[in-house]
């Protein structure tokens, strides 16, 4: 087998989850730290009206990037599950618990895209897009950040029995 001293599709299968978790996290970040700029002080009265257009442009681009990378996070999550990680099932499994729980705030956030979607009600934009930072920060401390370093800790173990 020649061709695994180049490549060797295990090691790709156990580090995909940290790779896709990371570009998650990192995406979760900027969206906190582009969006957050709207709400300082000398942006808000402004923002107020430009929020709802910006917001709904953003998430309409944004929530494809998403569902890619939770989807490539959960499927190749449970293949390292299936490939015979014995000394880092449990991580991987932790992990990808953690990731699909990410989608479990989709009800407590719905509400809030809508609303800044749809900009009902009227002129409420700053107070939305509060609301939603606030459960989004909450959801990436509770359930992204684990999720991201249960992978580590799963890729390391796997790859130190390779």
């Amino acid at each position: 087998m020649a061709s695994r001293a180049f490549f060797d599709p295990l090691v790709l299968l156990r580090v995909a989850p940290v790779l896709t978790s990371t570009m998650a996290l990192r995406f979760s970040h900027d969206q906190w730290l582009f969006l957050e700029n709207f709400l300082v002080p000398e942006h808000c009265v402004k923002a107020n009206e430009i929020v709802p257009s910006y917001f709904k442009t953003f998430f309409l681009k944004g929530i494809w990037d998403i569902g890619i990378l939770y989807t490539l996070t959960t499927t190749t999550g449970i293949g390292n599950l299936y490939s015979g990680s014995s000394n880092a099932w449990r991580w991987y499994a932790a992990g990808t618990a953690l990731a699909v729980s990410h989608m479990a705030f989709a009800p407590f956030i719905m509400d809030k895209i809508k609303g800044l979607s749809d900009d009902k009600p009227k002129g409420q934009g700053n107070r939305l897009l509060r609301e939603w930072l606030d459960i989004h920060n909450l959801r990436s401390w509770l359930a992204d950040v684990p999720a991201w370093a249960c992978f580590v800790i799963a890729c390391l173990k796997s790859l130190r029995s390779l």
